[in-house]
């Protein structure tokens, strides 16, 4: 009986010791598992502290503010008063509840091709609560009136009756010059200017006399041309005056320099000097045409000519009085349109004109969420929304046209991506929260195995008992029957 007995608690005991050792292996594939929630605990954390966010900066990053709908589409200090307009991939203008009823009068179902025109008084008398809707009509009119005025004074640029001219060949053109310095221009000649002490002062007087002496018969932009000719081909030369390096002895010994020295004496050719001018000249963009002998003709002025006359005393005179008056009209219509708002009135008025003006032309869409700052953030960094700058220009009629160029956030000048601060702060909450369960978890199966594991070290202990008492008693029955 007390074999058997000893066998059944062996027993017992060998059944209890599988069970533990399964229970250790259940508990330490759960602190496996742990490990594993672990590390995606912590990859999402450091997911989160590189991620990035868009941030509003006017210099270079230097400071920056949060990106809002407000900072690009609302009149603020942030935007410097200038609207950018948040756009979508087909060019709409995106818009919140605020803007949602003016758009949705300029075009119900946010089409394009809106008019807003008809409805622009109404829209800004109630978004300027500054300014009046009489005052915007007086701004309508005296807009109006100045753009009557510039298309009068610019109907007028361009037609000024063109100053008469005669076209000749380079030996009459330069004639008008007659006689500097003892040389007839015309015929040519070699003129000394006498040692490297006079050389450059009479170098100089005589560049200074044909300046002087062509001015008479060129018009104005001739006459620029021609003196930047002549000042270039002063430069070039008058540096070698006076030289000891080898490039001027070079110069001064070839016949084809227009400037010599022999016998101390510095010669200046003028035949030379006057064609190399001449070439000048026309890169300067002097009047110079080519005949249909393919030689070049000059044009100067023959004020004696009837033709200079009748220019000069009728047909001129007509159309500086006509464009003078078209100035006069001008200036007093920009006088009065500039009279009618304050600069800040201006500002605000402009800043809305280019917003609704867009919707009118590209249409807008409506959307809640994008007072959301992290869903406009997603939107534009994800490429769905764009950034559209809006600049203005004023066609030939004087009114005022509008242009637009659209950027995805990222090439956008004044924003910046930033470390996101507000999502590495939750990730980091978020964390710590997540790590507490799984240490609390992981705290409960330590202790759970540890006394597991003590158990079964005492099952093996009284098992070793057992099976030492049994060996002794197998031993000594056997002992009685030998």
């Amino acid at each position: 009986m007390g074999m058997a007995a000893s066998q059944v608690r062996l027993l017992q005991l060998t059944g209890r010791k599988n069970d533990i050792g399964r229970q250790l292996q259940s508990l330490s594939a759960e602190k496996m598992s742990l490990t594993r929630e672990m590390k995606g605990v912590t990859k999402d954390y450091q997911n989160a502290l590189s991620s990035k966010v868009f941030k509003w900066t006017t210099n270079s990053g230097a400071n920056y503010v949060d990106l809002s709908y407000n900072t690009l589409m609302k009149p603020n200090s942030t935007n410097n008063n200038t609207p950018y307009l948040l756009t979508n991939t087909n060019g709409a203008v995106m818009i919140d509840s605020t803007y949602k009823k003016y758009a949705e009068m300029i075009s119900a179902n946010g089409a394009a091709g809106g008019d807003y025109e008809s409805v622009r008084t109404e829209i800004l008398a109630s978004l300027c609560p500054n300014i009046t809707a009489e005052e915007i009509e007086k701004a309508n009119e005296t807009s109006e009136a100045l753009e009557n005025a510039t298309t009068n004074l610019n109907n007028l640029v361009g037609t000024e009756p063109e100053e008469p001219v005669n076209y000749d060949s380079a030996s009459s053109f330069l004639a008008n010059a007659g006689t500097i310095s003892g040389i007839n221009i015309s015929q040519g000649g070699t003129l000394n200017l006498g040692d490297s002490t006079s050389a450059a002062s009479s170098f100089s007087s005589f560049i200074n006399e044909l300046k002087t002496n062509m001015g008479n018969v060129l018009s104005e932009n001739d006459q620029e041309a021609f003196n930047s000719a002549c000042s270039a081909f002063y430069d070039e030369y008058s540096v070698n005056i006076g030289s000891n390096s080898e490039k001027s002895k070079d110069l001064l010994e070839s016949d084809s320099s227009p400037l010599r020295l022999k016998d101390s004496s510095y010669n200046l050719d003028v035949s030379k000097a006057l064609e190399l001018i001449l070439g000048k000249y026309e890169e300067a963009g002097g009047s110079v045409q080519e005949n249909e002998r393919g030689t070049m003709e000059y044009a100067w002025r023959d004020k004696d000519s009837s033709t200079y006359l009748d220019w000069q005393n009728n047909k001129y005179p007509a159309w500086q009085s006509e464009y003078s008056a078209a100035q006069e009209e001008y200036q007093t219509a920009l006088d009065n349109n500039n009279q009618v708002f304050t600069a800040a009135n201006a500002t605000e008025v402009a800043f809305y004109d280019r917003i609704f003006n867009a919707i009118a032309e590209n249409g807008w869409e409506y959307n809640n969420q994008i007072s959301d700052n992290d869903y406009l953030n997603q939107m534009l960094q994800n490429n769905q929304y764009f950034i559209t700058t809006v600049n203005t220009d004023t066609d030939e009629d004087g009114k005022t046209i509008y242009e637009y160029d659209s950027s995805i956030a990222s090439n956008f000048d004044y924003l910046i991506s930033v470390n996101d601060s507000d999502a590495a702060n939750e990730a980091l909450a978020e964390y710590e929260y997540q790590k507490s369960i799984i240490n609390e978890k992981e705290s409960r199966i330590d202790t759970r195995m540890q006394d597991l594991e003590t158990e079964q070290s005492a099952i093996n202990e009284m098992i070793k008992g057992i099976e030492s008492v049994r060996n002794d008693n197998v031993e000594r029955t056997f002992s009685i029957f030998s």
